[in-house]
């Protein structure tokens, strides 16, 4: 108590020292809002991922070279072994206590092509010649017949197109026959009194040589659709239906859906107004000019997929608002001149008026897409886009969960190449049925299902449009036993809300130790892959800014305490002189940075309570919708456990101890005698 009495008397009669306990109060107040906001951004994406598909865990087979993600990263999927028996895996998993749902997934990379603008063409004119016959529907099929016909006229100009597409002297001599086939008075007019067998043979033999469009490419999970609709709660379809039970189909993220399947001059257009509603200026900002730019870079794209009539409807539109008459694409250009001032007004014209004129997305809910697997051989896997969907509040179209696209397990496995048991017995028999005995297993996982063929029927004579007859090798449906007693190669494990993750997860190994089931979880931090990454840089942020303020207060708070015991010299001696032990004057003078790092980091962590229970208590709003994911959701809630804020007091504190060792010890070290010159001098 005497060591303390002096040592606060020493305090206040020096206010120097109080420099100290300002680097403690501040250090405290940083440190503790610091950690908060990163308990806040853990615990959010946490929530985030285990809400988008990962569930508190996922269980897989153990014997895999790699672990198992939910978001791929640049190597692409992970490569796992399937779980043995999955439907008797699925039953003891729901039986285990705290499992509260098992969802079987799978994790892929495909792609798809956009589509040419002809194909844009061909398909308004294919839904007007499904119209009742009319006097109107055939005034419109002329008008889309005469627009066509100049686009042809076109692709035939293009004389380089063959060399581009490295076609083969016969596949060189079957496009030229096609083009001329079109070109004749003759195909024009079967196209109107036959329009949809015309446009088959469009479709088959004329648009192909545009090429293929843009490529896309998909990220993708395979479930049981339904239920994983039903165990992620956040799941919400946003266009379109789920598919029905027992239909293949996909369902794509709404993220990827405004972002690479609309028309790109609309997607600019949504680009500029988020930074423009987020209080970005164009006459500030140069890459907001830039995407100003690049839509009106897009705008031929735009203007070979609007047929004839759709054109001009649009320059009557751009004419009114404008001002003036003028062809199409001056029209658009002029249109497409955007700055702060006509943006808001232009920008609602487009959705209201251009925007029904237009091939706004590139595939519907109800158009079928044929995809491309990235990681295996199989490709021309057709899938019907049954709708959009997005996970509601982890962001919007900009967040990186909603452009990740569903689709049913049989269609995942399609696409890896893997064939389901059913298909293994249907090789054999195949084989045994040619005369082999037997087919080795690395024969069977060379095995590829089929994929969409086109077979072409002979016309009967040459000015005859010809059929193509399509066989199709993917069936549309299929049963129960398929979708999981197939191959599964992970699930997601929703633990109920009043159990343990971690615990139930253990408990989950064990039960498939002991029924030789070879059994590996990984918790959501590692199902999130690099997504999940965030919360360990903000971590290793935090680590680095702590040492470094660590560091700075040691050598202010140890200079400061420093000077204050060479200006006491004097009062030590007198100290000394009077019986006190060096000991004692040690223990004085390190209590004095005892209680400047005690108080200031008391006071710190006061105003760091104040300001989280204060005025953030109910969170921190976060508008960018790039990060509401790692918040979990539009409002970031900064946590600071009781725990941590005693951890954060006791380190400060250390530090400004730590700091005070050296100036103590050389202050107590000065001999009486000299210590009394001093004094005197």
């Amino acid at each position: 108590m005497t060591l303390l009495s002096f040592a606060l008397q020493s305090v206040v009669a020096r206010p120097r020292s109080w420099v100290v306990a300002l680097l403690a109060l501040g250090s405290a107040l940083l440190l503790a809002l610091g950690l908060a906001m990163v308990a806040g951004i853990s615990e959010g994406t946490q929530r985030s991922v285990i809400e988008s598909g990962a569930g508190h865990f996922l269980v897989y087979n153990s014997q895999s070279a790699e672990k198992a993600v939910v978001v791929t990263g640049p190597t692409g999927a992970p490569v796992l072994m399937p779980l043995p028996d999955y439907p008797s895996l699925e039953t003891r998993l729901r039986q285990t206590p705290g499992v509260q749902d098992v969802v079987p997934l799978e994790v892929g990379m495909a792609a798809t092509f956009r589509g040419n603008y002809l194909d844009d063409k061909l398909s308004t004119a294919r839904a007007v010649a499904r119209q009742p016959p009319s006097p109107e529907r055939d005034a419109r099929l002329s008008r889309l017949a005469t627009d066509l016909e100049r686009t042809l006229r076109d692709v035939a100009r293009d004389a380089d197109r063959q060399t581009e597409a490295f076609l083969t002297a016969d596949e060189a001599r079957m496009d030229r026959a096609a083009l001329e086939e079109t070109s004749k008075p003759a195909f024009w007019e079967r196209f109107r009194a036959e329009p949809l067998v015309a446009l088959e043979y469009l479709e088959n033999h004329v648009a192909r040589q545009v090429g293929e469009g843009e490529s896309i490419d998909i990220e993708y999970l395979g479930s049981d659709l339904s239920q994983f609709a039903r165990a992620f709660p956040r799941f919400e379809m946003v266009t379109g239906t789920l598919p029905p039970e027992g239909h293949r189909g996909l369902l794509l993220g709404h993220g990827l859906y405004e972002q690479r399947f609309k028309l790109p001059v609309a997607a600019r257009l949504d680009e500029l107004k988020r930074e423009l509603d987020r209080g970005a200026l164009l006459a500030e900002d140069e890459r907001l000019r830039t995407l100003v730019e690049r839509a009106s870079a897009e705008l031929p794209d735009l203007l070979a997929r609007v047929d004839a009539e759709r054109s001009d409807a649009a320059r009557a539109v751009l004419q009114r608002v404008l001002g003036h008459a003028g062809e199409p694409e001056a029209l658009w250009r002029e249109f497409l001149q955007l700055d702060d001032g006509n943006f808001a007004a232009r920008h609602q014209v487009f959705y209201a008026e251009l925007a029904p004129l237009l091939p706004l997305y590139r595939v519907k809910p109800g158009d079928t897409v044929v995809l491309k697997g990235l990681d295996s051989l199989v490709n021309g896997v057709p899938l019907k886009v049954w709708g959009t969907y997005r996970f509601r509040g982890l962001g919007g179209d900009t967040s990186r969960v909603n452009t990740l696209s569903l689709m049913d397990l049989v269609s995942a496995r399609y696409l890896s190449g893997r064939l389901s048991p059913d298909m293994v017995e249907e090789a054999k028999r195949d084989a045994q049925s040619l005369g082999l005995d037997f087919l080795s297993e690395a024969e069977v996982d060379q095995l590829k299902p089929a994929t969409v063929v086109e077979v072409e029927t002979v016309p009967a004579r040459a000015t005859d449009i010809p059929d193509f007859p399509r066989a199709r090798a993917w069936p549309d449906t299929f049963s129960a036993t398929e979708l999981r007693g197939g191959s599964v190669l992970q699930a997601a494990v929703v633990v109920a809300p009043d159990a343990d993750p971690v615990r139930v997860a253990e408990v989950v190994v064990q039960e498939g130790t002991s029924a030789s089931a070879p059994l590996a979880t990984v918790d959501w931090e590692a199902a999130g892959g690099f997504i999940s990454g965030v919360v360990g840089m903000t971590r290793v942020v935090l680590l680095a800014f702590s040492v470094m303020l660590c560091l700075f207060v040691v050598l202010v708070s140890a200079g400061t305490l420093l000077l204050l015991a060479q200006e006491r010299v004097g009062e030590v001696g007198t100290m000394r002189a009077v019986g006190m032990q060096r000991r004692d004057v040690f223990g004085s003078l390190l209590m004095e940075g005892l209680l400047l790092g005690g108080l200031g980091a008391g006071v710190g962590m006061a105003l760091s309570a104040l300001l989280l229970f204060g005025s953030m208590g109910d969170g921190i709003s976060v508008t960018d919708e790039a990060l509401q994911f790692f918040m979990g959701g539009p409002v970031l809630m900064p946590r600071l456990s009781w725990g941590q804020g005693l951890g954060v007091w006791l380190g400060v504190v250390g530090v400004v101890v730590v700091a005070s060792l050296v100036p103590a010890w050389r202050g107590s070290a000065v001999p009486p005698a000299v210590a009394m010159r001093k004094r005197e001098d």
